[in-house]
């Protein structure tokens, strides 16, 4: 079983650009060392994040995110647990979507999981499509 957790938080005042394009270049690497696969969007002060792997792993992390003074108002939006990983097929595990192109890559991704049917994963996707549309 994989845990999967997803968050949103602000950006710290404290934070500057180039400490916010540090985390969105560095992030993919972070994740992989400790198996941690999802996505990571930023956008006019906001993050939204979906992690998975471990649930202890996951776990560490997130209360690390909390901690990190570079976000403020950490919130968990979701915490469940699947039989697979949704964002596997990832090369680096991992997603930040900088542009357009791969953001459009990120939503033709979250609709063909809706193929599979999976009411657990589908009412992940219907969370994370919301937030995504008002991110964007």
């Amino acid at each position: 079983m994989f845990y999967y957790l997803i968050y949103l938080s602000d950006s710290s005042n404290l934070t500057k650009q180039d400490a916010i394009q540090d985390i969105l270049d560095h992030v993919a690497d972070w994740n992989k060392e400790l198996d941690i696969s999802g996505f990571l969007v930023y956008r006019d002060g906001n993050f939204l994040q979906l992690l998975e792997g471990n649930k202890n792993e996951v776990l560490t992390l997130f209360n690390k995110i909390k901690r990190d003074p570079r976000h403020k108002n950490v919130t968990k939006i979701l915490e469940d647990e699947s039989e697979n990983r949704i964002f596997s097929d990832y090369e680096s595990g991992f997603l930040v979507p900088k542009n357009k192109l791969v953001r459009d890559k990120l939503n033709n991704y979250l609709l063909n999981l809706k193929l599979l049917d999976n009411p657990k994963i589908n009412s992940t996707l219907s969370i994370l499509e919301n937030i995504l549309t008002k991110m964007y």
